[in-house]
């Protein structure tokens, strides 16, 4: 058994060991990814908000019709619990997203006009 201590030095011997063998793709050969697109203060806004559509609660199985009804049953009995979740998930995010904002303004400013722009509203 190895010892947490000696795991990290035996991890990069067997990846050296591999890649001396081949089987790894040279560092050239990889691909480049792309960074993801800017969002916008309005996409993160609607992003914030949750609302779960729960038409999407069914049963994929063959026979999944009672499964689907068991599960409606349970939305239906958990749902003053669940929507106090979601409410308190909710506030969460967007005022965790005007803090955010905040700090960007404040970011902005520090920097001077012109430096620095990020997501627009």
């Amino acid at each position: 058994m190895t010892e947490p201590e000696e795991a990290l030095a035996q991890a990069r011997a067997v990846a050296a060991e591999m890649r001396a063998a081949g089987a790894y793709a040279p560092d050239e050969a990889r691909a480049e990814i792309d960074p993801p697109p800017m969002t916008t203060t309005s996409q993160l806004l609607e992003w914030a908000v949750i609302d779960p559509d729960l038409r999407n609660v069914r049963s994929t199985r063959r026979l999944g019709a009672p499964i689907t009804a068991l599960k409606r049953g349970l939305l239906r009995l958990l749902g003053q619990y669940h929507a106090e979740l979601i409410a308190e998930q909710t506030r969460f995010n967007i005022n965790l997203l005007r803090y955010v904002r905040r700090l960007e303004d404040r970011v902005a400013e520090l920097e001077g006009p012109g430096q620095g722009e990020g997501p627009t509203p």
